[in-house]
Order: C-alpha cells, then sequence, then structure tokens
C-alpha cells in the first residue's frame, strides 16, 4: 500500500508509467500492486521497487 500511495503522491498513475517507475513491465508492476496474495519472488520485487522509489525498507 505504501508503494502506491508514493507513486500516487508522485502522480504515477497510468500502468505504463508505474511500470517505468518500479522497472518492471506495465502488467507486472500492475499485479504487484493489487494482488492479494504473492507468489514466490514478490516481496524481494515490492522491496526493490520501494528501494528503486526512495523509500525506506523496513527488515522483517
Amino acid at each position: 500500500m505504501a508503494i502506491g500511495r508514493e507513486l500516487d503522491g508522485r502522480d504515477i498513475t497510468t500502468p505504463a508509467a508505474i511500470g517505468e517507475a518500479l522497472g518492471v513491465p506495465a502488467a507486472e508492476a500492475t499485479s504487484l500492486l493489487n494482488w492479494h496474495q504473492w507468489r514466490e519472488g514478490d516481496v524481494a520485487l515490492l522491496e526493490a521497487a520501494a528501494a528503486r522509489l526512495g523509500m525506506k525498507v523496513g527488515s522483517r
């Protein structure tokens, strides 16, 4: 949710822009942000996306 808020705050709202900001294809970015149960590896992708946006990533 925090990544979604960060993107909204930067007015990054289209799938293409979200994908570009997160460094993944648009469809994958949309899936990551809308999926309620992640697959193996998705948490690492989300952590990388947060770091790419300059967000502090907490430890588990």
